[in-house]
């Protein structure tokens, strides 16, 4: 079964995205940056939704999700697919996250409704799968 790690500092919405996705995919989420990054470099996931806000992590100088995602994408030999997912991006604000955060396989916005979510998903997935 796919896996996919949700990193994002709001507890609620972690548990909300948890119900949601598990039905389709095994999901892991976390609002501790250090757990994630420790859980990402496991490389059993394949998709990685991570917030722009998170809470900073003690052993480097990642700040937000923009900056996690340029660190997996130095630091990990095969990363998995690494999506930018914040309410600070519209529906279709995909040139504004290219440039808020370039080294991101992709942008979800919080906006989406469920099925838009699972539909992007399941399309970087699958985009992932056929780069390998």
């Amino acid at each position: 079964m796919v896996e996919i790690a949700i990193l994002d500092d709001n507890y609620d919405f972690c548990l909300a995205m948890d119900y949601l996705l598990s039905n389709y995919f095994e999901v892991s989420s976390f609002t501790d940056t250090d757990t994630f990054l420790k859980e990402i470099e496991s490389g059993k996931y394949d998709l990685g939704l991570i917030d722009l806000s998170i809470i900073p992590t003690t052993g480097t100088e990642i700040q937000n999700g923009c900056e996690l995602i340029e660190y997996l994408k130095e630091h990990l030999k095969s990363p998995p697919a690494l999506i930018l997912f914040t309410g600070w991006l519209g529906r279709n604000d995909l040139e504004e996250g290219r440039k808020m955060c370039p080294l991101a396989d992709g942008f979800l916005s919080k906006g989406s409704d469920f099925d838009e979510i699972l539909q992007e998903i399941n399309r970087f997935l699958t985009s992932k799968v056929h780069k390998a």
